[in-house]
């Protein structure tokens, strides 16, 4: 899969809009942001201080109609710093790393829940 930012290249999964509580951490700092969209690639996390690209995190997460949080290694593919354009936000791209086939199958179903509601 490829990520370079926001429009760059062509996502193999397509994404959707989710606000979604994510959990995080590197070797020894812990947070808590929100992703804003998803899919079984990856998400879009939103926050203030994104981290630098080829940054290892452990992400973990609920899904909308799950019980079992879902736990996956991730790698920061981008990020954006200094947004350019007003609907533009400070945050990073991720890309999941040995997703699980259920939590792939779990995340497709809501992506495409997601993405049949009328916006």
């Amino acid at each position: 899969m490829t990520f370079n930012g926001p429009g760059k290249k062509k996502r193999r999964s397509p994404r959707a809009p989710a606000v979604i509580k994510v959990d995080y951490r590197t070797v020894d700092r812990f947070f808590m942001d929100f992703a804003e969209n998803l899919s079984e690639g990856g998400m879009f996390i939103a926050c203030p201080n994104p981290l630098e690209p080829g940054t290892w995190i452990n992400l973990e997460f609920m899904l909308p109609e799950s019980v079992i949080p879902v736990k996956v290694r991730a790698e920061v593919v981008w990020a954006t710093y200094h947004p350019r354009t007003a609907g533009q936000k400070r945050g990073m791209g991720v890309r999941f790393e040995g997703l699980s086939d259920a939590d792939k199958h779990k995340i497709n179903e809501i992506v495409k829940k997601l993405r049949a509601c009328p916006g």
